[in-house]
């Protein structure tokens, strides 16, 4: 990550081998840093842009693509949690179609066979009846003929009738519904449903939540990285100057006859290095410069544009620490990742409910009001409303219910088995990073008189060597002892720094940060 290379740069620098400081070293080693900045022209603008932690988080906030990207999917998340809640609403469908048939359906009442069969019968009636009334006196003879043509011109009519085809339904069809079906019963699953996507939302906001601390972590680390970098310059500018007018001294001593040229030469040797080691010191600051201005960057403002320093140093503010019992309750009560765990937890209950809801009955009202032409007998037959309530219960079906029944709750106790650990791995890291900050903060703390020891070393060895009573190997050895110090304590406030920010991002506590830091 950013934060690792710039404090791998930093340390990269060797500042704790053959390094030297002058006399600038017996300043306050707390640098303005606008100073720092103006003495790098290559790697910043003639005037930087001075910016506060809280400035860049505003930033940070405002441009950083990741946070938009989770921002993004949370919004996404909301949406399918009150789709989900529409699946209560009922179905309600308007349909229309049109069917042009091949041909009119028509339905032929009776074969020829069985018109010459009804003709025929007919003509036995006639003659039945027409035989008993001749034998009649008159006018009653004479009904039989009447009868008979009555029977004859019926019969007749009727044959014509059924000799035409009954057309039961025209070649053009068009018909409509309006439709309605409501899931009355489901086995609960539009319920079970319904609360899966409500807690993917709220994981979402969970994950959205630890992406904002993450990228608070990955800013403070690269933000106070820089002030590493700014300081350990200056640090390093002063050893070169150091070594430049101890080298100077060599040389007017070497004349008036006091040391020997092999001093000289270990002190231009001692020079020529220190300016390596600035040199150095400037690609780390270019490097974790350029992270600075990435981490703020958006797509309107690249970094290649922006040209921003932090206004901060590495002092520390002597406010003690709550106990770590309080961070590691703050850690499991308020962590996104735990509370994450927790609600994927409740997520692989309602998952197992859901599966069990597939074995239940289901049951639907349904209804329809129809839309037709009424200009055939066929949709003349159809109904304009219908309603009915259906149900259905499966009984085997091939998607493999019980297997899903059974995953369901395996995941349930694989979730449940990772929350318990996740909860045992926190409160360990929580405590492991207490003590990697305290110490730290203990160890910046030691090394002041560390450094006020190595400063009296270094004037009286300077004194001692101007006197002729030591060499220029005690001399560097007083300057790289003072020199290395400084960089050791300044990397002591660089690591309670990082440990305190994985501190407060733990316990979710970030505003908390700027009360022990400058």
């Amino acid at each position: 990550m950013a934060q690792n290379q710039v404090l791998r740069w930093a340390l990269l620098v060797g500042l704790l081998g053959d390094v030297a400081l002058g006399d600038s070293l017996d300043q306050p080693t707390d640098f303005d840093t606008l100073q720092a900045l103006k003495a790098s022209p290559q790697i910043f603008s003639t005037h930087p842009s001075l910016i506060s932690l809280k400035q860049a988080w505003d930033m940070v906030l405002s441009n950083y693509e990741g946070i938009k990207a989770q921002d993004y999917a949370q919004k996404k998340a909301k949406k399918l949690s009150t789709a989900a809640k529409l699946s209560f609403l009922p179905e309600i469908d308007l349909s229309a179609f049109y069917v042009h048939l091949g041909k009119p359906i028509e339905l032929q009442p009776f074969s020829a066979s069985k018109r010459a069969q009804i003709q025929e019968g007919a003509r036995g009636l006639e003659n039945s009846l027409k035989a008993p009334l001749a034998h009649m006196p008159p006018p009653l003879n004479g009904l039989g003929n009447v009868i008979g043509g009555a029977i004859a011109q019926g019969t007749s009519g009727l044959m014509g009738l059924l000799s035409e085809p009954f057309l039961f339904s025209k070649q053009n069809v068009v018909m409509g519904a309006l439709s309605i079906i409501y899931p009355l019963y489901m086995g609960g699953a539009r319920f079970y449903m319904s609360k899966l996507a409500s807690l993917a939302h709220k994981d979402s906001m969970e994950v959205s939540r630890l992406k904002r601390l993450s990228t608070f972590q990955e800013l403070v680390k690269i933000y106070y990285g820089l002030v590493l970098n700014i300081e350990v310059l200056e640090v390093l500018k002063g050893v070169e100057e150091g070594h430049l007018k101890h080298y100077q001294n060599a040389l007017k001593r070497q004349k008036a006859g006091q040391i020997a040229r092999v001093e000289v030469l270990s002190a231009s040797v001692a020079y020529e290095k220190s300016k390596i080691k600035t040199m150095q010191a400037r690609d780390s600051l270019e490097v974790a410069t350029l992270a600075f201005n990435t981490i703020l960057s958006s797509a309107s403002m690249p970094a290649s544009q922006l040209h921003f320093a932090p206004t901060a140093h590495l002092h520390l503010r002597s406010k003690a620490l709550p106990n770590v019992d309080f961070f590691i309750q703050e850690t499991l009560s308020s962590y996104p990742a735990l509370k994450s765990l927790a609600i994927k937890q409740k997520s692989a209950r309602e998952m197992t409910k859901l599966q069990i809801s597939k074995f239940l009955p289901h049951f639907n009202f349904f209804g329809a009001y129809v839309m037709k032409q009424n200009n055939s007998p066929l949709t003349n037959m159809v109904p304009e409303w219908f309603v009915g309530v259906g149900a259905r219960l499966p009984i085997l079906t091939p998607g493999g219910r019980v297997m899903h029944y059974q995953a369901a709750k395996i995941d349930e106790l694989q979730v449940s088995a990772l929350q318990s650990q996740a909860k045992k791995d926190m409160e360990l890291l929580v405590h492991k990073t207490y003590l990697q900050c305290q110490a730290s903060l203990k160890e910046y703390q030691s090394l002041n008189a560390s450094v006020e020891l190595a400063k009296e070393n270094l004037k009286l060895q300077e004194e001692a060597f101007n006197q002729g009573l030591s060499t220029n190997a005690s001399v560097v050895d007083a300057r790289n002892s003072l020199a290395g110090i400084l960089v050791e304590q300044k990397t002591s406030a660089f690591k309670y720094i990082s440990s305190l920010v994985d501190l407060m991002v733990l316990s979710d506590r970030i505003d908390s940060f700027y009360d022990f830091v400058y």
